[in-house]
């Protein structure tokens, strides 16, 4: 109502000024150069012309016609509204635009955002903190939405006008819209562009409540930057006196350094317990801004402090060798949640577009009648570390956990110990962070959480006798390569050169468990459950058996062969079979392609190369596993497998995380490619593999071939790169290439870190509005093209239809044309975004539609979600019913 009343005051002003304009002498100009930086807009409001569900409601005299700057009257307090055809919801960093006046107009101009409603916005007056860059004659704005919307409330007008009288000189105006929550950047004392903190440690020197500390010599006293020698990998550390709690955006500092260092330094957080805090290499990606020698840096909290952990320090770093010259610091201190950039462009996740966007067809053929999703699809592994450090587990959406991993092929579930193997000095220990968490523990906070359970069954015969012992301790084998830094007689089972030592007696760690030890284990959980329910929901056959005379070579040195698996397979799993009839049950759980096809006696070291599988007909390993299982149940009508399963993870070099993960533009584009493993059969994979896995098809197929009516589960997965949008977007594309597949079950390993772009793939699919939308339960057909993927989604009547559309292209929007065939009317329509922001997915402008095509805009490396209400045309039609045994059968 203010607007209106302010528009009508202004009428007069809209007839006194006519008749061309002069050119105008020149803008106004920052009191300090600085260097032009680019402003990326996640909504384009005006760009060389009006952006469509945007239009002109201003009331001063102004050319918005045709394409061209804006030009606006800014005389008698004139100025110019842009108006939303329907109300702008979403979150955003704030308002960008370029603006170019006469320099006698010094600052003039007010910003504000308004609605039709009572709500007041904040008037914003244009100050010399708001100009981020300059090119030529062009001033580059940015107002942080936490001065224009501090409460994030819906809006659907922008509002620029002049807050004093000016003359009537043209005020052009161009690259109007509203970014991604971004970087506050702000003019330093010495005319540098740094980060806005909330928390500073040092800027001139110490802050009060900060005490400087190091290992190697430094000038920490006085004003001015802080240097700091970092040569023979040294450092310094910057203590708080008292604990941080807050969950900051990141980390900000700006650092000065000889430039043969390279990339070089390291930082990370630390505390005065055992919390460890992930150490972070400073790349590219972190890089905001450079001027001159200075470099401006910022690291995204979620990568410093995924959990939000309390902590009092941060320790920087050469994390190799650089020479005896100064780094010099500056600016040190935390940014605060407004200046998240996660999604901002200085880290590498949201990307501006490179030339107008590209067309992109897709289609959802709504008359097929598709097939049933399975839930258990949207897995994730049980992370003992993490257990009881924070919430992310469960608010993924995932929808089952997997109790697996190397240690439970030794757990002991009566003394609830277990040993952890080659990955950490083969000790004895209780599970997790708390050695009071049991199993049973991890079966019932599944329960009081909506998920089910798979529970890993050893079948290697032996389990841990205690939560102390070692495999290899000091005082038997002597120092070792390696040695625990908290058990300090644990070795790592090599000696200083690195040869393996002979392993002990197995009953140096362990007790036997033969085939009834499981079974007692079974029946003690079904006892429990004829009061609670059932709380597994599918038991899986130890893990990874063809690595275990390396990964347990404690207790089995010797390479497992066909016949061992199937004697262990088929002893074992009767014993599950018996103590529990309905069980689901699932195998061999195999690590990777090799184990496809070959047992680990085929590719011991020294041992004659595929000669168990040529013993055994040359036949591959799950083919021949799959024949002997089916025999078995036909001659004694016990059936031991439900579900084929195998672990998958991408052996490209810097892919996977066991890979050495990367995120430049190289990794990135082959992470993604890497998915076309799970369905594609003219991918040829590009690491040693060298040849088509199309491991979905290919597994279904050996199944069909083999024991028909098995599911198929993918027990351990994933792509790499969880907190960036390359490795989102795998995952996206994984979880909706499971569900176009049939896939029984997958878990990803273990789950990625909060509110990164992996973790809004899972959202994506189970609740990508935090209200509860996710993907449907029937999978419909769908086409997309290159550089695009699709998946969709109906309910069983029909009447909604949930589809992802990823763009993979890191630089080029796409104008996306869909195609609903045979959908039916549509009613109502949402779109929702995601371009690697911590808050999410945001709801963008209803698309266009006409005649059953749905327009709609994705972003480079997006996530969106067409959530679509619809009118059948009639009833769909019916999913044929699974083939065989469905794997949730009894």
């Amino acid at each position: 109502m203010a607007l209106l009343a302010t528009c009508a005051m202004l009428v007069a002003c809209e007839s006194q000024n006519g008749g061309a304009r002069a050119a105008p002498p020149g803008p106004s100009k920052p009191s300090t150069p600085r260097a032009s930086l680019t402003v990326d807009l996640s909504q384009v409001v005006y760009d060389d012309g009006l952006k469509p569900g945007w239009e002109d409601a201003g009331w001063s005299e102004r050319e918005v016609k045709g394409t061209g700057p804006a030009k606006v009257v800014m005389a008698e307090l004139g100025g110019w509204m842009l108006k939303h055809t329907t109300p702008v919801r979403g979150t955003f960093g704030g308002l960008a635009l370029r603006y170019k006046a006469p320099s006698g107009f010094g600052e003039f101009l007010e910003v504000r955002l308004d609605s039709e409603g009572k709500t007041a916005f904040p008037r914003v007056r244009v100050a010399s903190k708001h100009v981020v860059g300059q090119d030529g004659d062009w001033v580059q704005l940015l107002i942080p939405m936490a001065e224009l919307n501090p409460d994030m409330r819906t809006f659907d007008r922008i509002v620029l006008r002049a807050h004093k009288k000016v003359g009537s000189d043209w005020v052009e105006v161009d690259r109007l819209g509203l970014t991604a929550p971004g970087a506050q950047l702000v003019e330093s004392e010495t005319g540098a562009v740094s980060l806005a903190l909330v928390e500073t440690a040092w800027q001139g020197g110490l802050k009060a409540g900060w005490e400087a500390s190091g290992w190697t010599e430094r000038e920490v006293e006085g004003e001015g930057p802080a240097k700091v020698m970092m040569a023979d990998l040294g450092g310094w550390s910057l203590r708080r006196l008292q604990p941080l709690e807050g969950r900051f955006a990141g980390l900000a500092f700006r650092y000065k350094a000889p430039s043969e260092y390279g990339e070089f330094l390291e930082v990370r957080l630390d505390s005065g317990d055992k919390t460890v805090f992930p150490r972070v290499r400073i790349e590219g990606k972190h890089r905001v801004n450079r001027q001159e020698d200075w470099v401006q840096v910022l690291v995204p909290w979620a990568e410093l402090n995924p959990r939000g952990q309390p902590f009092d320090r941060v320790i920087m770093r050469a994390h190799k060798r650089v020479g005896t010259e100064w780094v010099q610091l500056e600016s040190l201190g935390f940014t605060g949640s407004d200046a998240a950039v996660v999604g901002a462009p200085a880290a590498g996740m949201v990307r501006a577009p490179v030339g107008p966007p590209k067309p992109a067809s897709l289609a959802v053929d709504c008359t097929a009648p598709g097939h049933f999703i399975s839930p258990r699809i949207y897995g994730i592994a049980f992370d003992a570390l993490k257990e009881h450090k924070g919430t992310d587990q469960w608010e993924l959406g995932a929808t089952v956990r997997r109790w697996g991993g190397n240690p439970t092929t030794r757990y002991n579930w009566k003394l609830n110990a277990w040993n952890t193997a080659n990955d950490w000095f083969f000790r004895n220990t209780s599970p997790g962070d708390n050695a009071q968490f049991t199993y049973d523990d991890f079966l019932m906070a599944n329960r009081a959480h909506g998920l089910e359970s798979a529970l890993t069954v050893p079948l290697i015969g032996w389990v841990a006798k205690d939560t102390s012992s070692v495999s290899f301790p000091s005082t038997k084998f002597g120092l070792q390569e390696k040695m625990d830094p908290d058990v300090k007689e644990a070795g790592n089972g090599r000696t200083p050169t690195g040869r393996e030592l002979a392993p002990p007696p197995p009953t140096q760690t362990s007790l036997p468990a033969p085939p009834e030890y499981v079974a007692e284990w079974v029946r003690t959980i079904r006892n429990k459950d004829m009061k609670r329910g059932r709380s597994v929901h599918m038991y899986l056959l130890d893990n990874e058996p063809m690595l275990w005379n390396s990964t347990h070579r404690d207790v089995h040195p010797e390479p497992t062969t066909y016949d061992e698996l199937l004697e262990r397979t088929l002893s074992y799993g009767a014993a599950v079979r018996q103590a529990d009839p309905e069980a689901v049950i699932a195998g061999p759980t195999e690590w990777g392609w090799t184990g496809y096809f070959r047992s680990a006696a085929d590719v011991a070291k020294g041992a004659s190369p595929d000669a168990d599988r040529k013993a055994h007909g040359n036949v591959p390993l799950l083919p021949w596993y799959l024949r002997k299982l089916r025999e078995h149940e036909k001659k004694t009508g016990v059936r031991i497998l439900d579900v084929l399963d195998v672990h998958f993870y991408p052996q490209a070099d810097g892919v996977s995380p066991d890979k050495g993960e990367k995120t430049d533009p190289e990794t990135n584009a082959l992470r993604i490619r890497s998915t076309r493993a799970l369905w594609d059969a003219n991918y040829k994979d590009e690491s040693w593999i060298g040849e088509p896995v199309r491991l979905i098809p290919r597994l279904k197929k050996m199944v069909e071939e083999n024991y028909p009516g098995r599911g198929i589960a993918i027990g351990e997965y994933n792509f790499g790169a969880a907190r960036h949008m390359s490795g989102g977007l795998a995952q996206a594309e994984a979880l909706g290439r499971f569900a176009e597949g049939g896939v029984t079950a997958a878990f990803y390993f273990t789950y990625p870190p909060t509110r990164s772009p992996a973790w809004w793939a899972f959202r994506a699919y189970r609740n990508f509005d935090g209200q509860g939308g996710g993907f449907q339960n029937i999978y419909l057909p769908s086409s997309a093209q290159e550089g695009t993927s699709l998946f969709a989604s109906r309910s069983d009547d029909g009447r909604r239809l949930v589809a992802i559309a990823l763009n993979l292209e890191p630089d080029a929007a796409r104008n996306a044309r869909v195609d609903l065939k045979g959908c039916g009317m549509l009613k109502g329509a949402r779109v929702m975004t995601y371009i690697g922001e911590t808050s999410g997915f945001s709801e963008q402008p209803a698309a266009a539609v006409s005649a059953g095509i749905l327009e709609t805009q994705l972003p480079p490396y997006s996530i969106t979600v067409l959530d679509l209400t619809l009118e059948p045309s009639k009833a769909p039609g019916k999913p044929p019913q699974a083939k065989g045994r469905r794997p949730d059968a009894p």
